[in-house]
């Protein structure tokens, strides 16, 4: 009994002292703070007077969509000052850093009680307006004339510390107008100045600047620097590009008021530089064709085994196509050509298609649609249907090789040349050969009166001449796909029996360069033997035989490494026995009519 009472005494005593108070054990914890959630980075990206921080691994994601405990704010904390944004922010654009200094910066969160999450600091230092202010922009190429102004960066505007983006640029012109545009390239002109004056070109240039480390800003800003020019007098003597080229045009004094008057400028295909069409002020028409320029061609020069010939100068010829491939083709100035026609002073250009590289630049597209540029169709006057391949191009094949030997006589005036004796004269209405008159059939011929013709005097087995173009120009044989001539034999019949009856079919060699003058031909040597009619001349001295070489095959078209220049009459075509030369008993043969034809 005893036993039971106290134990009801001890779970009363027990339970009594567990109820001294129900929050008891939790009152010692009364005074804890729960934090907001803290960012978990920082990462800073300059800009101009700003800094873009990210404070998620997560990325930028809306504050509406963020989810981060109790945090309802976000603080920005540097020198000193606190900045609060009214929403918790995945990232933060921090402006007003306009000193070049290290900004130490705290981002954080904070609730609605004022309790803040754990900072995460950065130490940046924002590009300012004093670092813009430091940069150096490259000075331009200038190219100044009485009335005009190129401003040019041939090797752009990029460096190690800047990002070129545009510019745009302001000047008052000779009327005081005030005149403006922008570019995104390299190359703008400044148009109508007035003759010996000062000039100030006000440009601004719209950059990404470049850090120390490599790292470009995340703003594009606007640099700012006058250009001072004074323009020369209208009288002052200018260097041009294509002296040869404006000589052929006509014009002889290069001043810029010489230069005045003229309205139109014809250029041959090989132009290698617009540059000299600044200093035509009142330029309003280009025939990029070539056609009608007396002296304008290259001249090219063989000289070996003690024999010097040459092809070119002279005009251009329709036959005639530029050598290089369209991808090829580099000609400076482009830039201006292309600025003088948006001006409206260009209203009118004829080009070749694929001559100048103009047919697939995007810029001159437009004017191609509108018919400011105008493509020279198939058909047009310029191309007849044939053409005869004038003296100029003529070349002794001996430079090749000796045994290339033959002398060569020429009716017309052309030959002989200054200072060569490559081709002597001779007369073909009175012919003698071996003692004997020799009638030339002139009557059969196309030209009749008989200006035309070459003498060939065999002096070694593979005697050859060549119709040869300076090296920067090709034969179209894409145009003019026949070559044609004719031949007629001036010895006598019983003279050209046996071995001597090997000339009276010639071998007709189209190549890109003559053999031992490689350096003429920047697409390696392609030679082709073509198939023609090599019937043998049977009517000796009674009539001309007409050949037909289709040439088609010698042109692989604008990819092709197939640019064919040279054409060798090789009259001997290289028999295997040598040749004796009989100064009584001359093998002689007569070419005319050398033409290209369109079939």
């Amino acid at each position: 009994m005893k036993y039971i009472v106290f134990s009801i005494i001890a779970s009363v005593v027990l339970i009594l002292s567990s109820c001294t108070g129900e929050f008891d054990n939790v009152k010692k914890y009364a005074g804890e703070v729960v934090y907001p959630a803290t960012f978990d980075t920082i990462v800073g990206h300059v800009g101009f007077e700003r800094i873009e921080i990210d404070l998620l691994k997560a990325g930028r994601i809306p504050s509406s969509e963020l989810k981060m405990g109790k945090a309802s704010k976000t603080v920005v904390e540097y020198d000193g000052a606190k900045h609060y944004i009214d929403s918790v922010c995945s990232w933060v654009n921090v402006t007003g850093l306009t000193e070049s200094k290290l900004y130490r910066i705290k981002c954080y969160t904070e609730d609605e009680f004022g309790n803040h999450s754990i900072p995460q600091e950065i130490a940046v230092i924002p590009f300012t307006s004093f670092d813009r202010d430091l940069l150096d922009v490259s000075s331009p190429k200038l190219t100044i004339t009485p009335t005009a102004l190129v401003v040019d960066w041939p090797n752009g505007l990029n460096s190690p510390i800047m990002e070129y983006q545009s510019l745009t640029y302001s000047y008052k012109d000779s009327d005081g107008a005030d005149k403006s545009g922008s570019v995104s390239g390299t190359f703008f002109i400044c148009n109508n100045l007035a003759a010996s004056k000062d000039v100030t070109v006000n440009i601004t240039y719209r950059i990404v600047p470049i850090l120390s480390d490599g790292a470009k800003i995340i703003d594009t800003v606007e640099v700012s620097k006058p250009l001072s020019i004074t323009t020369p007098n209208a009288n002052t003597p200018f260097t041009p590009s294509e002296s040869i080229i404006l000589q052929a045009n006509g014009i002889r004094t290069f001043t810029s008021t010489a230069c005045q008057s003229v309205t139109k400028l014809v250029y041959p295909l090989h132009v290698a530089s617009f540059a000299d069409l600044l200093y035509f002020p009142n330029l309003q028409e280009l025939d990029l064709t070539g056609a009608g320029l007396q002296n304008v061609l290259p001249v090219l020069t063989y000289e070996r085994n003690s024999v010097k010939t040459q092809c070119g100068g002279g005009a251009w010829q329709p036959f005639m196509a530029r050598v290089d491939k369209p991808a090829d083709i580099k000609i400076a100035g482009i830039p201006l050509l292309l600025s003088l026609i948006q001006s409206g002073q260009i209203k009118k250009i004829r080009y070749i298609p694929n001559s100048l590289a103009l047919d697939d630049n995007a810029d001159l597209l437009p004017y191609l649609e509108s018919g400011v540029i105008e493509p020279v169709g198939p058909d047009d006057p310029i191309f007849p249907d044939q053409v005869f391949i004038e003296p100029q191009f003529h070349v002794k094949g001996q430079p090749v090789d000796n045994n290339w030997e033959m002398s060569c006589f020429y009716s017309g005036g052309f030959h002989p040349r200054a200072g060569l004796t490559d081709c002597g004269k001779f007369d073909a209405q009175n012919e003698v050969v071996n003692g004997d008159p020799v009638n030339l059939q002139l009557n059969q011929l196309i030209q009749s009166d008989g200006n035309n013709v070459y003498k060939c005097v065999i002096k070694m087995r593979s005697a050859s001449f060549a119709m040869n173009l300076p090296k920067e120009y090709r034969y179209d044989n894409q145009r003019y796909k026949k070559l044609k001539f004719k031949m007629f034999c001036g010895t006598a019949s019983a003279d050209m029996s046996g071995y001597n009856g090997n000339f009276l079919a010639p071998w007709i060699r189209p190549m890109n360069y003559m053999w031992n003058f490689g350096n003429n031909s920047i697409y390696g040597q392609q030679n082709w033997d073509v198939s023609f009619d090599r019937m043998t001349i049977s009517d000796i001295r009674t009539n001309w035989k007409e050949y037909t070489v289709d040439m088609t095959a010698n042109d692989g078209g604008p990819t092709s490494n197939r640019r064919n220049r040279v054409i060798v009459f090789n009259i001997g075509h290289e028999p295997g026995e040598a040749f004796s030369y009989d100064k009584d008993k001359e093998v002689v043969l007569y070419v005319a009519d050398i033409r290209l034809t369109k079939e």
